[in-house]
């Protein structure tokens, strides 16, 4: 089985390639977009000899509750298909997001339960809010510090109700489902989202969090309703679980040990606890030895023939 990760960061450099080698330790591929243009060109000399390694260059900035990150997540599928690799599963782990189990017990657990694995929290039919919110434009997702900063959120909830007033909304027929952004999505489903990647851009310009959005909703017009696992795996902080209009926050052991079914959790970095950080890492590839590489074996008669090349060229 082959994963392909689709990954962005703002981290540092020595904070981004530990978690890179760990990822494709076991042959799996790391699709990541990195923010920073100066850590962006030391990871790609890092891993400019990797063929398991892909910076994203079609979009190379994303972030939490802007169309860049479910954007650029649909190009990273794009670009995994023009590999000449065959992926299984699609696994997409934002900031500081980590495996939280054996590389060959997550496997486990999908050939059990080969399907979609990704969490629908309710459509508009249950919420009609839902529409009304989802059709207004969002100035200001795309400022650093969307995320976090209260000030700017509210400036862009207050543009977007002004616009609405002002009858400027975005045109969606479909239905608008919600749940968490992250998902293990099989090759099948991840073909048919890549192929239809630019229905994000022209759906969801100037939207609110579209990565809780869009991909569900993509999966539902071009594909229909899946036959999916209503779970997305992950333990995140600060409670345990996705809360809508917000990113995974510091995750700690206690909420770990509560959730022993996660295979991904975050977030988990090194500036709140190291130890676990790097405890939590290792153990992804723990017990695992990289196979040897196969000697050529070579017949008899070719043997007698160098062995006669070796004393030609010395006598000569």
């Amino acid at each position: 089985m082959k994963f392909a990760y689709l990954m962005y960061s703002s981290k540092k450099y020595d904070d981004i390639v530990p978690v890179i080698k760990e990822l494709v330790k076991q042959d799996d591929h790391v699709f990541i977009m990195v923010n920073n243009d100066k850590e962006r060109d030391e990871v790609t000399v890092a891993f400019g000899n990797n063929r398991n390694v892909h910076i994203s260059r079609r979009l190379e900035f994303a972030q939490e509750g802007d169309l860049s990150l479910s954007r650029g997540t649909l190009l990273q599928m794009l670009d995994a298909f023009e590999c000449d690799v065959e992926f299984d599963y699609f696994i997409n782990l934002t900031e500081d997001m980590l495996p939280l189990k054996k590389r060959d017990e997550i496997v486990a657990y999908l050939e059990k339960n080969p399907k979609d694995h990704y969490y629908i929290d309710r459509t508009e039919k249950e919420d009609p809010s839902l529409r009304k919110k989802t059709l207004k434009y969002y100035a200001y997702t795309n400022i650093i510090g969307f995320a976090t900063s209260r000030y700017v959120r509210y400036q862009a909830k207050g543009f977007a109700a002004l616009l609405n007033l002002l009858r400027i909304r975005r045109t969606l027929d479909e239905e608008i489902v919600i749940g968490s952004p992250w998902f293990i999505l099989t090759k099948d489903t991840a073909k048919v989202l890549s192929e239809n990647y630019p229905y994000c851009s022209d759906k969801f310009k100037l939207s609110w969090y579209s990565e809780e959005m869009v991909y569900y909703m993509m999966i539902e017009k071009f594909i229909g309703k899946v036959d999916h696992i209503n779970k997305d795996m992950r333990v995140v902080g600060p409670d345990g679980s996705w809360k809508e209009s917000q990113g995974a926050r510091t995750l700690t052991k206690e909420l770990i040990d509560a959730h022993p079914e996660a295979l991904f959790g975050g977030t988990l970095s090194t500036k709140e606890n190291e130890d676990l950080y790097f405890e939590i890492l290792k153990k992804y590839n723990e017990g695992y030895v990289k196979p040897k590489k196969k000697e050529e074996e070579i017949s008899e008669e070719t043997f007698n023939e160098m062995v006669t090349s070796i004393k030609r060229n010395k006598d000569e």
